[in-house]
């Protein structure tokens, strides 16, 4: 296909893209049914792919909403890196390679998930979950073959709160779409059903 010289080629939006101006519309205080009536005819994506998007951008009303329980999130996962770097100063003194290596990549991971809290990054709170989880099973473990400590319950219960809050916020930040039914008339006047993607916050 010959192009003529002066031709303008526009590149369909990047997800990244779509969310920046998302996440820069809803500051501005936009809705997601308005940023997605306005994207929806220039990023060149289905509707779908679209709204996709869109839903993982908190509204003003979720974030004011969740902020407390947000900041929640926030400040035991820093504690929690705080301990984890105490504990990888404590391997480099007694020279434990490879607990060094484990308390390292977990470290970076919980970093990555934090900074994401911190952003409003959709699967940042499933991953805290999904991580919590493990963290859970392997506390578990070592409370059922060694001597129990009723102190280890506070553990239990914080890693218990830390996965209810996970899911809890990304459920109520990220709220799914809905795809209703609307009936409209064509261009030749007959009555025809399509479906439209309506956003509840």
């Amino acid at each position: 296909m010959v192009k003529k010289k002066n031709e303008v080629i526009i590149k369909p939006m990047t997800k990244k893209e779509i969310r920046k101006v998302a996440n820069q519309s809803i500051l501005n205080g936009k809705t997601k049914q308005e940023i997605f009536e306005a994207l929806k005819e220039t990023s060149y994506r289905t509707p779908e792919d679209l709204a996709k998007i869109i839903r993982t951008v908190p509204s003003l009303q979720a974030r004011k909403k969740y902020k407390a329980l947000n900041i929640t999130l926030i400040v035991i996962f820093s504690l929690t890196i705080l301990f984890l770097a105490l504990a990888g100063i404590s391997s480099i003194i007694s020279n434990e390679i490879m607990r060094l290596s484990v308390v390292f990549i977990w470290l970076i991971v919980y970093i990555a998930l934090l900074i994401g809290v911190t952003r409003y990054k959709s699967g940042s709170y499933w991953w805290i979950a999904l991580c919590t989880i493990l963290g859970l099973i392997r506390f578990l473990g070592i409370m059922l073959t060694g001597s129990f400590d009723p102190l280890s319950l506070i553990d239990f219960a914080i890693h218990i709160g830390v996965i209810w809050i996970g899911l809890y916020l990304h459920s109520k930040l990220f709220p799914a779409y809905l795809t209703v039914k609307e009936r409209y008339k064509d261009s030749q006047g007959q009555s025809r059903i399509r479906n439209v993607i309506k956003f509840e916050d």
